[in-house]
């Protein structure tokens, strides 16, 4: 495993779509759509293997508010590090800046493992949210 990492935001939107598939994410975008996500997003990271990729999150804030998404690790990659350095990086984005709160969303499918991983960041559990149906 030789593991490199990147803030490059150009990143090839059929391996987002499979790094997804591999933990049972399973909304399957297009490249434009990608594009337009990774373009409107204010930091992005990512972890690749020989240039595979095994890992991403990034960021979306407006100065005020910001917000984590799509924080995965590949499967067949977890529990090696990966989805630590993924919140260290996105963290360090953060510091100096002077957001009022810094939110994320976790998988209420694995919210057994996440809610401690995350903990672990000084992320704290709160059931107020809500969204739209569309």
């Amino acid at each position: 495993m030789k593991l490199t990492e990147s803030t490059n935001k150009h990143i090839k939107w059929e391996q987002i779509n499979t790094l997804r598939f591999s933990v049972g994410w399973c909304t399957k975008r297009s490249e434009e759509k990608w594009r337009e996500i990774l373009d409107k997003s204010s930091f992005v990271y990512s972890v690749l293997d020989e240039g595979k990729l095994v890992g991403m999150g990034r960021i979306v804030e407006d100065g005020i508010f910001c917000m984590f998404y799509d924080i995965v690790v590949h499967k067949d990659y977890q529990s090696q590090g990966i989805g630590k350095m993924i919140m260290n990086n996105l963290l360090a984005f953060t510091k100096d800046k002077k957001f009022s709160s810094i939110s994320l969303f976790a998988d209420p499918n694995n919210r057994d493992f996440l809610i401690p991983f995350y903990n672990k960041f000084d992320f704290e559990l709160f059931e107020t949210g809500m969204r739209l149906k569309k």
